[in-house]
């Protein structure tokens, strides 16, 4: 291995420690105690109303009191239903139970439910005196309004009405009427936004890329960060082991961003919750919770989908004596649509997490639904998107294979330098720059296309994960093509190993690609260049089908493309005149 090479690997070395002591600097690791762990479980059950279990609150806020006995009133259910969603409410606590997507549909059978198997409901109210037990009373049942009553201890009057609005989402207006003749001041409250639940069956054999992965909470505060079931396990360095941050139960949004928020979510890989207050009442901060039991390790077990919820703190208020306050929340319960949520108004489109990419992610998604249009088949649609930004980028690769036939040509001069100099590095450093300079090869001419296409690559990585449009859709022999393309599942070890096609495929073009591209440069790096693709094997093997067949198409157009320039000949090599001190128009290195 040469210096350069020497050099590299350390530089790489040192930036993967730095990026882990930033990660733990950045943002503070609680200390987590499995003791304490298993307290908290018992201490955090549900309350008989189904509210959320008591999360203990940043500093700054008031913890939610204990729970009061059952309520003794029936249980009443009602519904808002329009043609995208079902809203099932409960009389306990005026909160939502579940949130029917009527035009989702669920594997093997039915629709998408959210919060199906939550352990507290979306909208239940803690932090004053008997609101997380409430029983209310339905005052009004009106088509697409309904309107819960009750008394709290302090003498409020607590009304909450829901409207249900148009596509997945429906507003909440809790009113407050005091008709002492005294303020009454409540302290902080909290409203929960539901659990995070997982698509799929938990399960070793099932593909985590599409459950924990994207299991999760986010907000939008003055930047956006998203909170991800890999924040609540403990950090190791890979081969090493060493422990870079412990596993924790509680993130509070002050940790990372300490600052009013706009919103708050909890989602999975294509659907959210997502909980918008009014702008004059931002959320103060928000506490997201994993309540599962952890192994020896501080981790969640192996197939065990966390159970993650969040709820959203508001500051206290004051209703004065003989008049009523009147608090407003937009819920939206729906597919993670950049489009559908961005128009709500308040930035909700960020919690597709696209950040520096979205212009390029906004643009391929107008091209697959293009393409959609036309084909009606989203298989074919990702390959004509591959072919588009093949064709797009054509003129990049042709720059980088004329490049490397230049580079290829001059290989016999490079080989002499290098047999010349053998025992003096430096010297053939500089002779070969020299070369370069001489016949006008810019040896980095062939690295910008693939720095230009980069960014699309990784548009279309961010895009088709979460591209709620690919859920269900078969090609071929894939049956989803956000699902892995398993075409056999072989018994091993008293488990199945799934045979994947694709991710074969994109291994095995890739290798043909580096046999097929011309290697200059020291023969054993070459040779090791060759057997590198073997990664993508590990690295695409959980992807989904969508992500492997726009690599294979790509592979296989590049490898056309390969084709081609090998059968050019090489080029006719003539040195470049020298630019005098002063002197202009002479050509630059190609």
């Amino acid at each position: 291995m040469d210096r350069i090479s020497v050099i590299g690997l350390v530089v790489c070395i040192a930036l993967y420690f730095a990026l882990n002591y930033y990660l733990t600097t950045a943002y503070p690791q609680p200390k987590f105690n499995p003791a304490a762990s298993a307290s908290s479980a018992a201490a955090t059950a549900p309350a008989p109303n189904g509210a959320p279990p008591v999360i203990t609150p940043a500093p700054n806020s008031a913890v939610a009191p204990a729970a009061a006995p059952a309520p003794v009133a029936p249980e009443q259910i009602s519904y808002l239903e329009n043609d995208t969603i079902k809203v099932k409410l409960t009389s306990n606590g005026a909160a939502v139970e579940e949130i029917e997507l009527k035009q989702q549909k669920a594997h093997p059978s039915g629709h998408i439910v959210l919060n199906e198997q939550s352990r507290f409901n979306i909208l239940t109210l803690g932090g004053w005196t008997g609101a997380d037990t409430a029983t209310f009373q339905v005052a009004e049942n009106l088509p697409g309004s309904v309107t819960y009553s009750t008394g709290l201890p302090n003498g409020l009057k607590w009304q909450r009405t829901y409207t249900l609005g148009a596509d997945y989402a429906f507003d909440v207006k809790d009113s407050l009427t005091n008709s002492t003749a005294a303020d009454v001041v409540l302290p902080a409250y909290s409203l929960s936004v539901g659990r995070a639940e997982p698509l799929h069956d938990a399960g070793p054999s099932r593909s985590s890329y599409s459950n924990s992965q994207f299991l999760g909470a986010g907000f939008l505060a003055h930047e956006f960060h998203l909170v991800t079931v890999s924040y609540f396990n403990p950090g190791f360095i890979p081969l090493i082991g060493i422990m870079t941050h412990e596993g924790k139960d509680l993130i509070s949004s002050t940790t990372i961003e300490n600052a009013p928020l706009h919103w708050l979510g909890v989602e999975n890989q294509f659907f959210t919750v997502l909980l918008t207050p009014s702008a004059d009442r931002p959320i103060d901060h928000a506490d997201i919770q994993c309540f599962n039991q952890r192994d020896s390790n501080g981790s969640v077990p192996t197939g065990v989908d966390p159970d993650i919820g969040a709820a959203a703190w508001f500051p206290g208020l004051t209703v004065p004596a003989g008049r009523s306050l009147t608090l407003d929340y937009g819920v939206y319960a729906g597919p993670k649509e950049y489009g559908r949520l961005n128009a709500l108004g308040s930035q909700q489109g960020e919690i597709m997490n696209y950040g520096w990419c979205e212009p390029v992610i906004l643009l391929m998604l107008a091209g697959i639904r293009f393409w959609h249009g036309l084909v009606g088949s989203y298989g074919l649609s990702i390959i004509l998107l591959t072919l588009t930004v093949k064709l797009i980028t054509w003129p990049l690769v042709s720059i980088s294979n004329r490049t490397g036939k230049r580079m290829q040509a001059l290989a016999p001069k490079l080989k002499e330098v290098q047999a010349k100099y053998k025992d003096q590095p430096e010297k053939v450093s500089a002779e070969t720059w020299s070369l370069y300079r001489d016949y006008g090869v810019n040896p980095l001419g062939g690295c910008l296309p693939a720095l230009v296409q980069a960014p699309i690559f990784i548009s279309l990585y961010f895009m088709l994960q979460n591209l709620t449009e690919l859920r269900g859709q078969s090609f071929l022999w894939i049956h989803d093509l956000t699902q892995t393309d398993t075409v056999a599942s072989i018994p091993f070890a008293g488990t199945h190993f799934t045979l994947n096609l694709l991710p074969i495929l994109v291994t095995a073009l890739s290798m043909i690609m580096m046999r097929m591209t011309p290697q200059i440069g020291d023969p054993a790096q070459a040779k090791i260049a060759q057997y590198m693709p073997l990664m993508f094997l590990f690295i695409f093997y959980n992807f989904a089908a969508a992500l492997s067949l726009y690599y294979v198409i790509n592979n296989a157009v590049a490898i056309v493309q390969i084709y081609r320039n090998l059968k050019k000949p090489l080029p006719e090599l003539k040195r470049v005149p020298r630019r005098k001190p002063g002197a202009a128009g002479t050509r630059p290195p190609a």
